[in-house]
Formats: structure tokens, sequence, C-alpha cells
């Protein structure tokens, strides 16, 4: 048979089931390494806006109170006392009272953590749930924050994270204090803490940094 007359033949028979079967192989082996990974980053695309939100939200709330007069003392008082907590969620967010948080979140690196919020707890319009701690003498106000509430991963770096108040009502990772901000440190310091902390840690701790770091990007 020709070379020609070869072809002709190839096209109207078509392909063997050998030839499908391999294909269908090759295809399952692509789709196999590259669907995770592009749901991976969906799913990380979609935590990070929703914590980029959430923080925004926080940030202007702040903003807003710290400039309002019987609100001078915020810091010191109405971080540093339960029921003036509950003032700020009342005057400055749509919120229930209701826990929204899971029961226990797992790290990075594996393990998992029970979680009871010991502050003031609100459930967002936006469906997330927030946990302040009080400021001390010593210690800024801490933030639990778990974007999406009780619905998976549950997990620290993922959907929850704990974001800290300063004096200056900044709101950055732990121990980025303003003074960080204004030496040029605090890059440095939350790449150091996000090393140390994010992958161990089942509340998010150091994870925070890593992404404001990154220009809000989960590259972890």
């Amino acid at each position: 048979m020709s070379e020609c007359g070869y072809m002709k033949y190839r096209l109207i028979k078509g392909f063997t089931v050998a030839e499908l079967m391999i294909a269908m192989t090759i295809v399952g082996i692509i789709s196999a390494i590259t669907i995770p990974a592009v749901i991976g980053n969906y799913q990380k695309k979609t935590f990070v806006t929703m914590l980029q939100k959430n923080y925004s939200e926080l940030s202007q709330n702040l903003a807003i109170m710290s400039t309002e007069k019987y609100q001078k003392s915020f810091y010191k008082s109405l971080l540093g006392t339960q029921n003036n907590a509950e003032k700020f969620f009342d005057n400055y967010y749509i919120h229930t009272d209701v826990d929204s948080f899971a029961t226990s979140y797992g790290a990075l690196n594996g393990g998992t953590e029970n979680f009871t919020c010991s502050g003031t707890n609100a459930t967002l319009k936006s469906g997330a749930a927030m946990c302040i701690i009080n400021a001390t003498a010593t210690t800024p106000a801490t933030v639990y924050l778990d974007v999406n509430g009780k619905d998976n991963p549950n997990m620290g770096g993922r959907d929850m994270f704990t974001l800290y108040i300063y004096d200056d009502y900044s709101i950055d990772d732990k121990d980025i204090t303003p003074d960080k901000i204004s030496n040029g440190t605090a890059e440095t310091a939350r790449n150091t803490l996000f090393t140390q902390s994010c992958k161990s840690s089942k509340l998010g701790e150091g994870c925070f940094g890593k992404i404001l770091n990154d220009n809000w990007r989960m590259e972890y």
C-alpha cells in the first residue's frame, strides 16, 4: 500500500482502542498533577481576598473610632475591658454574638488544637468570626479571625489568622510594633516570625505578616 493510501486508511479507520487508552492515561496523569494545584491556588486567592476585606474593614472601623471624642483612650480602655470591646462591635459592625469559630484548628504541618474565644466574640455580616482579646500594659490587643467561620479547612494560615492591634491603631503581626514600621525593619521581622511560627501554628500565628510582605498573596 502506498503512503498516501495508508494515510487514507488510517483516517477512515480511526484510532485503535490501545491508542485511545494511552491518550486517556496521559490526560489522566496530567489532570492528577495539575488540577489539585489549580484548586489549591484558587482557594488561597479566595482566602486572601476574604482576609484583606476583613483587614480593611477592621482598619477603617479603628480609624473612625479613634477620632471620636469618647474613644480617645480606646486602646487603653476599650481594648482593655471586655465591656468596651463589646461596644466596639456594637458601634462599628453589623454582627451577631453567635460563636461561629470551629471547635478546633489544624496547622499546615499537622496536628490540631482546640479553640475557645476567651475575649469578646462576634460573627460579622461577611460570615467571618472575630475574637478580640484585651490589650494589657505589656501586650497589644489580639484578634483571632476566621475568614469563613466554621467552614473548612479550619486551618491556621489558611482561613484562621492571628492579628494584633497596636496603640497607634495599626494592625500587624506579633511584635511588629509601630517603631519597626517607621525604622524599616518590619519586613525582615515578619519573615523571621513566619519561619518560626506560621506552618506550626494552629491559629495562624506568623502567617499574616508574610501575606503583607508578599503584597496580599499566600506564597506558602
